[in-house]
């Protein structure tokens, strides 16, 4: 019988035996393009509020000594004028400005780290589907883990291995598989930031209602999201999303960890359910730039 590659690893460390040198540098290249991407995203997000804050205390404060002016020498003229600064002045103070970025650029600097996910599981030869573990711990609940079994078909508690998992551990011995950073936690703690509440405090019906709002207007990543619950499905529509062009060529082992906004929209789900999730079809529709997603609801044994 063959030995399979994944056989072949220390239990101790996880590491392939006489190859831990090249592993190890493909794991960290991983890790700092994971933190490259979530920078990027953050960068993304963050807005460039000085200016108008400044213009705005400015004028803020010229119509506020207008209007103690006016009151001072009963001019009307002036009053007009301090109201006028005061109003535009706290305008500015309101409006934030937003970095708006091309959907190019986006899927530019998210493939380096699907193309180093790729090279890692046809190094170690894995054949399982990705499934994403729910936080179980409180220094897990802002972390996204997908868990990739070795064999394909092999029968796995993912509620209870989401519940023995370590922050940190890479490889797993029992069952056979890796842990991955989902490439979309970054996003999916900026959505939690946007709609002001943890997904672990939503429920189903609440993401229903806030989730698409926080991604169309919140960060304009689509121009339209529904999503629906079919009992331990949710099926997600994303109309004109900016991650489409990465289905264009992703594998179906890719498509199934999906792009950044599938894979918050993931972790969004297990946080809220408390449950592994795992994407179990994405139907793209190029000529309507429509992308359909079903997530399938894990609950005990793998079915």
């Amino acid at each position: 019988m063959p030995v399979r590659p994944q056989d072949a690893y220390c239990e101790n460390c996880g590491f392939r035996l006489g190859e831990r040198t090249s592993l190890e540098n493909l794991v960290t290249n991983t890790k700092t393009l994971e933190e490259e991407n979530q920078d990027l995203r953050e960068k993304l997000r963050k807005a460039t509020r000085r200016p108008s804050r400044l213009a705005g205390l400015g004028l803020s404060a010229l119509g506020f000594t207008a209007l103690t002016i006016s009151i001072l020498f009963e001019s009307s003229i002036l009053a007009f004028i301090g109201l006028g600064l005061t109003f535009w002045g706290v305008l500015l103070l309101f409006v934030r400005t937003t970095h708006y970025v091309k959907s190019q650029l986006l899927d530019a600097t998210s493939r380096p780290y699907y193309v180093a996910v790729e090279r890692l599981l046809d190094h170690l030869e894995y054949e399982g589907h990705p499934v994403y573990l729910p936080p179980r711990q409180l220094k897990t609940l802002k972390v996204g883990t997908i868990f990739i079994a070795a064999e394909k078909n092999e029968e796995i508690d993912y509620y209870k291995l989401s519940e023995d998992l370590q922050a940190e551990q890479l490889f797993i011995q029992i069952p056979s598989g890796v842990c991955l950073f989902a490439p979309g936690v970054g996003l999916a703690n900026l959505l939690e930031e946007e709609i002001g509440k943890d997904f672990t405090k939503e429920s189903l019906d609440d993401l229903q209602r806030d989730l698409p709002s926080a991604i169309i207007e919140g960060f304009e990543l689509a121009e339209g999201v529904e999503i629906e619950v079919e009992g331990e499905a949710v099926v997600v529509k994303i109309m004109s999303s900016l991650y489409e062009a990465f289905y264009e060529d992703a594998g179906e082992r890719l498509k199934r960890i999906g792009c950044p906004l599938v894979s918050a929209i993931a972790l969004a789900l297990t946080r809220a359910t408390g449950q592994p999730i795992f994407v179990d079809e994405i139907k793209p529709e190029p000529e309507s730039r429509k992308m359909i997603v079903r997530y399938v609801v894990l609950r005990g044994v793998e079915r």
